[in-house]
């Protein structure tokens, strides 16, 4: 069981968490629905956990529409890009370098494989809409379901800083625990300010924690399935 466990952890916790995911989207169609119709009918919608949503909503709303907090949300998902250009600098210098994708870091494979699959599922629900945005009542419908921000700000912070400390040298990883330690505060900071931002429903920020979570979990464990790790790395496993 142990040796199961070792062998397989990650991928059973993100499939763990992708069922949690998944309850929780079909809960959130299910339970406690409203339907939601003001001035403008065409924007009529049905929100699912009304009670507890609306509640949230006043609570943001008495502190205003928080404008200056869905700037700070902007910009933090904005700076997630431009770590992900970083990455691709490194990954071009390397490549001309070398002269051959052969040759190429697998890290830089692995971490594009978790910017498709994190696009992928953003592109799933701009399709199938779970909950539209507070701000559908007065102005255009838009999905809110997942949290985008949250979606693909989180998994390309977390993404970006796994595979930079993997390419890290021997003598720099001192500086490992401070990077994960400030990129956790990212993310919190991240997912704060978008809760605040009134662009959202909480079950709306909720789904997105529980899916980043799933999704880099599942990374994780591809990444240690095909990466070699050193011995260092395999004595802080055992």
């Amino acid at each position: 069981m142990n040796s199961m466990l070792k062998k397989y952890g990650y991928f059973i916790a993100s499939a763990v968490l992708l069922l949690i995911f998944i309850v929780f989207t079909i809960l959130v169609k299910t339970v406690d629905v409203t339907f939601i119709n003001y001035e403008n009918a065409s924007n009529s919608f049905y929100l699912g956990f009304s009670s507890f949503n609306f509640k949230f909503s006043d609570l943001v709303n008495e502190f205003g529409k928080a404008n200056s907090m869905n700037k700070i949300s902007d910009i933090i998902l904005y700076l997630s890009f431009a770590y992900i250009l970083g990455l691709f600098i490194f990954a071009l210098i390397e490549l001309i370098k070398n002269k051959s994708f052969k040759k190429l870091n697998m890290n830089y494979y692995l971490v594009l494989g978790g910017y498709v699959i994190t696009v992928a599922f953003y592109f799933v629900f701009e399709v199938v809409k779970v909950n539209y945005s507070p701000e559908s009542i007065y102005a255009q419908m838009k999905p809110s379901y997942p949290s985008s921000h949250v979606l693909l700000g989180c998994m390309f912070y977390l993404l970006n800083t796994f595979t930079a400390m993997k390419l890290l040298k021997p003598e720099k990883e001192w500086i490992k625990p401070l990077v994960f330690a400030a990129t956790g505060v990212i993310c919190l900071l991240l997912i704060f300010t978008r809760a605040l931002s009134s662009k959202h429903w909480l079950t709306d920020i909720i789904a997105s924690i529980i899916l980043v979570s799933s999704l880099y979990t599942l990374f994780i464990g591809v990444h240690h399935k095909l990466v070699p790790i050193s011995p260092k790395e395999a004595k802080e496993i055992e």
